[in-house]
């Protein structure tokens, strides 16, 4: 008898556990942000604007310094549009997805409200003394409003003021993405730098290329296997042990042989110094 009873308390404990657990998702979808203002109109704010109402999140509407900007992108995701910061509309979350030099005059004209920045190198101490919740929603991708992305790949570095407010943001970026990072300040500005490395300083190598290859009239294309390879190798292997070249196999005669063909004065002493740095790096 007494084994029975038991067995039915634990039937009823679970029972309630599970009702427990319904009422709890239900009481979470109640205090779910999902009526969003961005502001910002451009390639961050308006792939972040797609997603988020891919996502089923609402993007109550859209500000620009640039009316025009701002109602070309509020049309796209049936939004409202303004670029006047005062009259901002009622909203679960505002993101701010605009240059970095500009944040600071911009959140001295808002009410407290709960925000965020997509900004890698802006620490979460910009928003402090002036609002309640607030954090970074870092998308570390490149954009360009012309081309698209799988959104699902991109990695959302996440930080929040608190441990509540964080778990919201980081909810709201699982929506969007499989590869979602809690990152505090200190080490997302670390990864920007390396982002600038990695991205921005190999891209501008790209250009170089393109017209060290147009003056003899060899499409930059050629160039794509080579490039792809690279990125290949970067899957299994730290970047260190693929690095190839004339600099890691201290060619000399090779170099000097560039050196003096490359005429134009800034590229020559550029491909000196990276030529030097990763001699040095593998010695």
């Amino acid at each position: 008898m007494e084994e029975r009873n038991f067995i039915i308390l634990i039937i009823i404990s679970k029972i309630y556990v599970a009702k427990l657990r319904i009422i709890i998702n239900f009481v979470f979808k109640l205090f779910e942000m999902k009526n969003i203002i961005l502001l910002g109109s451009g390639n961050v704010a308006t792939h972040l604007g797609f997603a988020l109402k891919n996502s089923n999140y609402s993007i109550v509407q859209v500000y620009s310094k640039s009316i025009e900007n701002a109602k070309v992108l509020a049309k796209k995701l049936d939004a409202h549009f303004t670029n006047d910061l005062t009259k901002l509309k009622s909203a679960d979350l505002i993101i701010v997805s605009i240059n970095d030099d500009a944040i600071l005059s911009v959140l001295s004209q808002i009410k407290n409200n709960a925000i965020v920045h997509t900004s890698g190198s802006i620490g979460l101490n910009i928003f402090e003394k002036k609002f309640s919740n607030y954090g970074v929603f870092y998308p570390l991708q490149t954009f360009n409003k012309e081309v698209d992305v799988n959104i699902s790949e991109i990695p959302f570095c996440i930080e929040g003021n608190s441990l509540e407010f964080e778990k919201q943001l980081i909810e709201i970026a699982k929506s969007l993405s499989n590869n979602v990072v809690k990152m505090n300040s200190q080490q997302r500005k670390q990864l920007h730098i390396a982002a600038v490395f990695a991205c921005n300083f190999s891209n501008h190598m790209y250009s170089i290329a393109d017209d060290l290859l147009a003056k003899k009239n060899i499409d930059f294309k050629i160039l794509l296997p080579l490039i792809r390879q690279t990125i290949t190798n970067l899957e299994r292997n730290r970047p260190k042990e693929v690095q190839t070249g004339p600099a890691k196999r201290k060619d000399i005669a090779i170099i000097q042989e560039h050196i003096a063909t490359i005429k134009e004065k800034e590229i020559k002493e550029l491909y000196q110094k990276i030529t030097t740095n990763i001699i040095k790096y593998h010695e």
